[in-house]
């Protein structure tokens, strides 16, 4: 009989289909990556090379789920790809690294918490661009940087910490945060992400706040870039780095999935130095 099955025959069979999924998706991805490698063949040095940098960025930084923007951000400035190429390419690979995450969080989403931070960083995301025309750029990429480099430390040596007990205007308040950084670093996680490891949540939990909150913040930035300035006329170029984008994504989160919560905090610890890092560089 296939219609009574046990608790133990249903939960195997869940994985063992949730398993096959993932396969699917990545066999989807690996073939888009192979047929774009194979027509960058032909294309300039600098494609694979900006090919490579958002491979590897994506997998380092979706193992915790943010700071993709700041480390392949980096990476490209070094190449001395164009800005504006640089960032159009960052924000459609982020938003669909983004949407596959949430897309896997889905069942641990908690709108109560998230709502408050989404509708505060949508209004002050254009805030944070206006500012960013009339302040020092490298001055507040310096402070925040440092400030960042510091809590990053902090996760990483602290032993235990007490939960920060938080309201709605809390999380309200770090959303807001979170939209004024956007607009000024294109980092729109970093403040939310402090926030939530504050919290004392467990990894799960504290991915699925953060995590959808970066792809509203993605999808809010990439409107206003449409609004300000004329589409670019290469965008299928852009567009050809979203598979490599993907593949590092689910290899980062199939790694995510193997750590601990400690071991998560440590990811986490890691890549807000990275980031901080990431901020410096753009100071000097």
């Amino acid at each position: 009989m296939t219609f009574f099955r046990s608790p133990v025959q249903r939960l195997w069979l869940g994985a063992l289909g949730a398993a096959r999924a993932n396969g699917v998706t990545l066999a989807m991805v690996a073939a888009l990556v192979a047929v774009t490698a194979a027509r960058m063949v032909a294309a300039p040095a600098a494609d694979g090379a900006e090919a490579a940098v958002v491979l590897l960025a994506a997998l380092v930084s979706s193992i915790a789920g943010f700071a993709f923007a700041i480390i392949a951000g980096s990476a490209l400035a070094w190449l001395q790809i164009d800005p504006v190429q640089a960032v159009t390419t960052m924000a459609l690979c982020s938003i669909a690294m983004q949407a596959y995450a949430v897309w896997q969080l889905r069942a641990s989403i908690r709108w109560r918490v998230l709502v408050p931070m989404v509708v505060a960083g949508v209004l002050t995301t254009p805030l944070g661009v206006a500012l960013l025309m009339r302040i020092d750029a490298r001055l507040y990429a310096a402070v925040l940087g440092a400030l960042v480099i510091g809590y990053g430390a902090y996760l990483l040596l602290r032993r235990e910490a007490r939960a920060v007990r938080g309201m709605a205007w809390h999380d309200a308040l770090a959303g807001g945060l979170g939209g004024v950084i956007g607009g000024l670093s294109s980092a729109p996680g970093l403040a939310v992400t402090i926030w939530c490891s504050m919290r004392g949540w467990d990894k799960e939990r504290q991915r699925a706040v953060y995590q959808p909150f970066i792809l509203a913040m993605q999808l809010v930035t990439v409107a206003c870039l449409a609004w300000s300035a004329p589409p670019q006329a290469d965008v299928w170029r852009h567009a050809s780095f979203v598979p490599f984008a993907l593949l590092g994504a689910i290899g980062g989160f199939a790694l995510y999935r193997r750590l601990g919560t400690r071991q998560f905090h440590a990811a986490l610890g890691v890549l807000l130095i990275a980031s901080g890092t990431g901020l410096l560089t753009r100071a000097y």
